[in-house]
């Protein structure tokens, strides 16, 4: 049995490093041990971190009865998402929920968003305030909030609709937000004024609201209804038996800590690459006059956004949300890259160093949309959507979602970044700019008067 190695220093400065500064620590680990290096964490153990494409290809082709995704996430998010969610479950129970989700999220069902997150976006950015600084990052989020609980939670206006609305808002942005999630032995629930007691009373008043609201949309029916909550209720699995109420809500939140705060810096990440190369914005800005025109954007404008589309990847590669997009617990020695890893230990997918290889991105520091322009990056190349069985199944919706609100935006105002910065800050389990990216804001027809 071996473990690669790894920094001598005790686990718990590679825990507070790896916490607050993981992009350095991962560089240093890179440049002293080459592509596969192991870091310990107090709590969980070894992670055994890989960067090289052969690697991951091995990593997400593995058994998953024996090298399981779920156990490996659960340990981190089962005490907000649940114990039932496809995050965190393994093996066929895995596979036949992934399924369950997949038709909500593909093909016209994925389209017939686009009006909504148009409509949301340009409702939202009419608020915005013109000539002065305000901070990127939590007008994403907004924007990011409100197509989830539309198109997924399928929230109407309405008193308990409002409240459910504000529950998830605080849960999402307290919970996923923690750095309390990398130390289970620190979750203490001491009462709501605690750090850990106040993500769990808050978690406690979203699930009666939740529950609720499953309870009337059980009620009401769902004729009619779009919103993926909706489907989920009107579906059911292979063996006939549709969602229970535990699964849905563990499901649905999920789907919140997944499409809220990673898709909003997402967003954040792509803005601060476009407006960090006027000639990036100018090509895109070109592109959009000649797709969309004066109108709003729509699902047919979507795919001709070929330049946008290449912006958005190249964006994701070089600003990956998070380091590490797809971790894997062993319940059995594992052969990877020349080592037979031992059962227990961690074996994840480092996208930030994934990226930066010079032999797969030529020139890789250097931020080049062209390298994605009519070309499909390979599955285990480019992965800030994890890969194999367990890519985020929400991963198409995203992308989607991302085109939409970016042309939307781009159409109707000039952004400009107040202090170019590189530096990025932990946001719990994700990383975001600093400061939440502060630009400038001017409408585009003000700026050719």
């Amino acid at each position: 049995m071996q473990i690669p190695p790894g920094l001598s220093t005790p686990a718990a400065i590679q825990t507070f490093r790896f916490v607050t500064q993981p992009l350095p620590l991962f560089d240093e680990c890179a440049a002293r041990f080459g592509d596969v290096f192991t870091i310990r964490l107090v709590g969980s153990g070894s992670w055994v971190m890989f960067s090289k494409p052969e690697h991951i290809k091995t990593l997400f082709g593995g058994d998953p009865e024996y090298v399981r995704g779920g156990e490996a996430n659960a340990a981190i998010f089962a005490p907000l998402t649940g114990t039932t969610s496809s995050l965190v479950i393994d093996g066929q129970s895995h596979a036949k929920r992934r399924r369950t989700l997949t038709p909500p999220f593909a093909g016209e069902r994925m389209r017939a968003y686009a009006g909504t997150m148009a409509e949301i976006t340009a409702s939202r950015i009419a608020e915005w305030p013109r000539d002065r600084a305000m901070p990127l990052e939590p007008k994403m989020r907004q924007i990011a909030l409100q197509v989830i609980l539309r198109s997924i939670f399928g929230l109407d206006r309405g008193a308990e609709a409002q409240r459910l609305a504000e529950l998830l808002v605080k849960l999402g942005t307290a919970g996923v937000g923690s750095p309390l999630l990398f130390f289970p032995l620190l979750q203490w629930d001491l009462g709501r004024y605690s750090p850990w007691g106040r993500i769990m009373h808050l978690r406690r008043q979203a699930d009666e609201a939740l529950y609720a609201e499953i309870a009337r949309r059980r009620a009401s029916g769902t004729q009619g209804r779009e919103d993926i909550l909706s489907l989920l209720l009107s579906t059911r699995n292979e063996d006939g038996r549709p969602l229970t109420d535990i699964e849905l809500r563990d499901e649905l939140v999920t789907m919140l800590f997944a499409g809220h705060e990673t898709t909003a810096l997402a967003l954040t990440w792509s803005f601060e690459r476009i407006l960090s190369y006027p000639e990036v914005e100018r090509r895109l800005h070109d592109e959009l006059m000649a797709v969309v025109g004066d109108k709003p954007v729509t699902a047919a404008d979507v795919p001709r956004l070929e330049y946008l589309d290449a912006v958005i990847k190249e964006s994701l590669r070089v600003r990956p949300i998070g380091p590490v997009a797809g971790n894997r617990r062993l319940t059995a020695p594992f052969e990877i890259a020349g080592y037979t890893v031992p059962a227990g230990a961690i074996v994840a997918n480092c996208c930030y160093l994934g990226h930066k290889r010079a032999e797969v991105y030529p020139e890789p520091e250097r931020f080049n949309p062209d390298r994605f322009l009519n070309v499909k990056p390979q599955a285990h190349e480019w992965t800030p959507f994890g890969g194999g069985q367990r890519r985020c199944p929400g991963a198409n919706f995203a992308a989607f979602e991302m085109k939409v609100v970016i042309a939307t935006i781009l159409r109707t105002l000039q952004l400009r970044l107040v202090h170019p910065s590189r530096r990025v800050e932990r946001r719990g389990f994700f990383i975001g700019p600093e400061a939440e990216l502060p630009v400038l804001v001017q409408n585009r027809e003000e700026m050719r008067r």
